[in-house]
């Protein structure tokens, strides 16, 4: 009767115990970061939308050879591209959930026909509890982001 118990195979159920401990407390560590992850690549998201707005804004205003105006609507991550030529909405958002904590352009962001901002300076933005720092240069036009 032993000769046929040793041939089995499988495990015993200690074992099974203790490979069920160590994935519930695998899963416990991971599942407790997923939705920072998730916020997290939400708010990159939405920062790296914003640059290319604004991206977009410099390059119309080129190709165009028209000023561009961004206005921006805070407190709420708002605002709209507008050819100053012809009036017309060339990108608009809203984000509900995001808030714009600080800004050094109070009149929007002008682009001219050269695709060069007006003026130089920074938003702060949050979304949860994500906080970017999106820096406009006044001389290329160059838009840097960096997390605060």
């Amino acid at each position: 009767m032993n000769k046929l118990l040793s041939h089995e195979k499988g495990f015993t159920l200690i074992e099974q115990l203790m490979i069920l401990l160590v994935l519930s407390a695998l899963l416990s560590m991971i599942g407790g970061k997923i939705p920072n992850i998730i916020e997290s690549t939400e708010a990159k998201r939405q920062v790296n939308m914003m640059k290319q707005d604004l991206q977009l804004a410099a390059y119309a205003a080129f190709i165009k050879k028209t000023r561009v105006h961004v206005e921006i609507h805070p407190p709420q991550v708002s605002y709209q591209v507008i050819d100053q030529k012809s009036g017309e909405v060339l990108a608009s958002y809203q984000h509900k959930k995001g808030s714009i904590k600080a800004s050094t352009f109070p009149q929007g962001i002008y682009f001219n026909v050269n695709g060069h901002p007006s003026s130089g300076g920074s938003l702060i933005v949050k979304f949860g509890s994500q906080t970017y720092k999106l820096t406009i240069y006044l001389g290329s036009g160059r838009i840097h982001v960096q997390k605060q």
